[in-house]
């Protein structure tokens, strides 16, 4: 009789783990950018932005824990043996690391974006709002890192989630800058 383990260690392999951490870490950022852009056009009724603040923030929060693991889980990989080193520092790696440093460059821009939302309060609001159009570029990023080195990319489901949550995070920007001339 086989043990739960046996039954499970195909499902439960790196790559599966790291494949779904990365999948839930994208999601969960694209909810934290697009729940941004929806918070900063004040659009939704008074009642309701407590509620999409608090979905920005878990988001953010959830969504670079993901992304941590994401990167973590590397280190027990056996087709590409990584370093704690290669999987932290950008280009260091010698397999894909253009393709890898999107992923990298893209979290600590995320991680930078929580940082300055902690410190709000002690390097002001004008510089928060800086550091937060970072948002757009460290998505950007996050995007291209799994469209070009996702092993689900050519999957018809994964082409429809990278195309659909690009198109709806241009979108709410367009949105955004368009309401943003009209004021």
């Amino acid at each position: 009789m086989s043990s739960v383990f046996e039954y499970l260690a195909p499902i439960l392999s790196v790559w599966h783990l790291t494949r779904a951490a990365g999948l839930v870490a994208y999601g969960l950022l694209f909810t934290a950018v697009m729940t941004g852009i929806l918070q900063s056009m004040r659009i939704l009724p008074l009642p309701l932005r407590p509620a999409l603040a608090a979905i920005h923030n878990a988001a953010s929060w959830f969504g670079l824990m993901f992304a941590l693991l994401h990167g973590c889980v590397l280190l027990f990989d056996d087709y590409v043996t990584y370093t704690a080193w290669e999987i932290a520092v950008p280009f260091l790696s010698d397999h894909e690391s253009v393709k890898e440093a999107a992923g990298i460059l893209s979290f600590y821009l995320f991680f930078l974006l929580i940082l300055s939302s902690d410190l709000q309060k002690k390097i002001g609001r004008r510089a928060w709002r800086l550091i937060h159009y970072g948002a757009f570029l460290a998505y950007a990023l996050a995007l291209t890192h799994g469209v070009i080195l996702g092993t689900d990319t050519n999957a018809l489901w994964m082409q429809i989630v990278y195309s659909g949550t690009a198109a709806i995070t241009a979108c709410l920007l367009a949105l955004r800058i368009l309401l943003g001339i009209a004021r």
